[in-house]
């Protein structure tokens, strides 16, 4: 059989499931997931590989209202990942209305020379009784080659997805060999995505997606993976409420992220993490290009 390959993006309102779904997809984690919206900060390429068949999936963050710098650049990072794609996947959320999950992102992709799936997430967390209603609408809008309807969470109807996707990739080329995803800088920016996925979800409300990660120095050492790291926050009291009392919350976040690198890296790890204090980190353009976040590679 011949080789194939090809892009795909995701996107869609936060939380919907779209760091889950690649996830899933991958089988192995790419993108961080915890309870809050916009988790996923930068595109993230997860890569599925058969012999036969590499798909490159481009995560994209929610889609939300421009704030500041990072906003700025999480919105182009939108852009860039629809602009010269094969196929956009728009997932939206099965336990909500989908009619108000699709109007605001299909502003964003133009769907006649971009073909787009509509997937319907979570449809482990409602019933068809409440679904099909609402799908006879949406089948009068000609924006979608196709409507699935999966759980990501549970794994249902990946394969048929995955099937549903294979007709639009459109190259020959394996654009990624297996060395290219195994990088100094893709483990790097893991680790900072890890660091953060278990901050926010310790924190919850208490800091609005108001931190920063920056992997200070990652290098192996008598089989032991050493980590350095430093989370940036906006206040002197979201830094008390990250470091917690007596240290505890700096080190339950260390060592849930530690935990879980082990089993990612397959190899032990120890891990530093310091907190440090400043104000809006999230319009400094030198900050924001030393946590990855450059305007200039998108």
């Amino acid at each position: 059989m011949d080789f194939k390959s090809g892009f795909v993006a995701l996107i869609g309102l936060p939380n919907v499931g779209k760091s889950t779904l690649i996830n899933a997809l991958l089988k192995k984690k790419v993108s961080i997931v915890t309870p809050k919206p916009q988790t996923t900060r930068n595109k993230i390429i997860g890569v599925y590989n058969t012999p036969t068949r590499q798909i490159i999936f481009v995560d994209t963050p929610g889609i939300h209202k421009q704030k500041n710098n990072l906003d700025k650049f999480m919105d182009k990072s939108i852009e860039s990942a629809v602009s010269d794609v094969d196929l956009i996947l728009l997932v939206v959320d099965a336990a909500k209305v989908l009619y108000e999950q699709i109007s605001t992102p299909l502003k964003k992709i133009d769907t006649k020379k971009i073909p787009t799936f509509l997937v319907v997430n979570k449809v482990d967390e409602s019933s068809i009784e409440k679904l099909y209603p609402q799908i006879d609408k949406l089948k009068d809008n000609n924006s979608f080659k196709q409507i699935v309807f999966i759980s990501a969470k549970k794994r249902q109807n990946l394969d048929v997805l995955l099937e549903l996707i294979d007709p639009y990739l459109s190259d020959t080329i394996k654009y990624y060999q297996d060395d290219d995803l195994n990088s100094k800088k893709n483990d790097e920016f893991l680790v900072s995505e890890i660091i953060r996925e278990k901050a926010l979800y310790l924190i919850r409300e208490e800091i609005p997606h108001g931190i920063g990660i920056k992997v200070d120095k990652m290098e192996k050492e008598d089989g032991i993976l050493n980590i350095y790291a430093t989370i940036y926050c906006d206040k002197q009291s979201h830094k008390s409420i990250i470091i917690g009392k007596n240290g505890q919350m700096l080190k339950n976040i260390g060592q849930r992220a530690r935990q879980e690198l082990e089993k990612i890296f397959n190899t032990k790890i120890y891990m530093e993490l310091w907190v440090k204090v400043k104000e809006h980190w999230k319009d400094s353009n030198s900050l924001l290009n030393e946590l990855g976040f450059n305007s200039e590679d998108i």
